[in-house]
Order: structure tokens, then sequence, then C-alpha cells
């Protein structure tokens, strides 16, 4: 639920893409695409755009569906700490344009700012959080959000990796969300990889599992 702090080499495009099914208890949800383009402009500096995902949820109520196309982002990453070291900081700015469907648009557009860390404690294990801040669109309110992920590898199979992890959303007031989830990793011969995620969301008793090639 979170992003690492490693840049995308220089002059090099990366490509993220998958798909998420959510499930509550009065609807079901299903993402396909969550596509995002990478491009290495300089040894610390990435260029970003989330092109996003087409999205169709299904209500057990009088409204028994709607789809349609999220809103678009694009951003800098830029790496504070990093290179050969254990420690990695970068920090993140992004801006999402109110260009998808009119069932799931923000209508203007929306900021938002990230601190990326990751921490190799050892040959197997690791450490990635992200700590950032939304401006919420419209109404909605601002809100702080946080994650803290450890992960593993297996000596005997560095290609596949393991990760768990905690995720929350803070409003400022009586209503905050929580995320518990955990997943796993593949590296292709390649350089692709690919990632399969299962979490929970303890506020509105949400469930998602999703799978991505990057």
């Amino acid at each position: 639920m979170g992003n690492g702090s490693f840049i995308t080499p220089q002059n090099v495009i990366g490509l993220e893409a998958g798909v998420q099914y959510t499930t509550t208890e009065s609807s079901d949800q299903i993402n396909i695409g969550q596509v995002l383009l990478r491009y290495g402009v300089m040894e610390k500096l990435e260029l970003r755009a989330l092109i996003n995902s087409y999205v169709s949820t299904t209500f057990d109520g009088p409204v028994e569906s709607i789809s349609g196309f999220q809103d678009m982002s694009a951003g800098l990453k830029y790496n504070f700490i990093g290179g050969n070291r254990s420690t990695s900081v970068s920090g993140l700015v992004e801006f999402s344009f109110p260009v998808g469907s009119d069932e799931y648009t923000n209508d203007e557009v929306v900021p938002s700012m990230v601190i990326l860390a990751d921490q190799s404690l050892n040959e197997i294990w690791g450490i990635s959080s992200n700590f950032g801040y939304n401006f919420g669109p419209g109404s909605l309110d601002d809100n702080w959000f946080y994650t803290f992920t450890p992960s593993f590898s297996f000596p005997s199979k560095e290609y596949i990796t393991g990760y768990f992890g905690y995720a929350g959303m803070y409003f400022g007031n009586s209503f905050n969300r929580h995320w518990l989830e955990g997943g796993m990793t593949y590296a292709l011969k390649s350089g692709a990889q690919l990632d399969i995620n299962l979490g929970y969301e303890t506020e509105g008793e949400v469930l998602f599992i999703g799978g991505w090639i990057r």
C-alpha cells in the first residue's frame, strides 16, 4: 500500500500494471489497470504518471452498479539518501487531475506529499515506510498517512520475497482508517517482478486482493 524509495535508472522507462478485487458487506469492486509509468530523468530524479484504472462497483441496494475511469496523477520522486548505502530516503510529490468519470473523479486537482524510506537490516530482513499528507478534495478532510512494511527474503530462493505490515490514514477526528496487509513477490529472469497481496481494512471491514507485474 506504499511506495519504495528506489529511483528508476536514468533514461529507463518502468511500467507497472495490475488488477485488484475489493469486497465489503454491501459492495464488490474490481480495478483493472492500475497503470503506472516511471521514467528516470536523472540519477536521483524520477518522473511518474499514474494512468490508473477502469473501475466497476456492484452494490447491494437500489443502485446496482456503477463503472468508469479514475482520475490520473503525475509526480516527481527525488532520492535524498541512497546509492550503495543500506538506507535510502526519497521525497515524492504528486498531483491528481480531475479527468476521471463522474462516479470516480475528485472534481479538482488534489496534491499529496510523501517521504519514502527503505532500510536494509541484514541479508534477509528489510523495512519500508511512508509518511505523507493528502490534501482532501472539496469538503473532505485533509489527512496524514503512514505505512510500515517489514519484508524478508528466502536464503535459498533470492527471487522470492515476502512482506507484511500496517497502513493508516488519520483525519484528525474520530474517523481514522487502518489496514493490515501481506504479500509475496517473484522476480523473473527478464527483470520483471510479479506481486500478489491481500489486505483488510478494519473500520469498514474491507477485504482486498490484488496482483501486479512491474
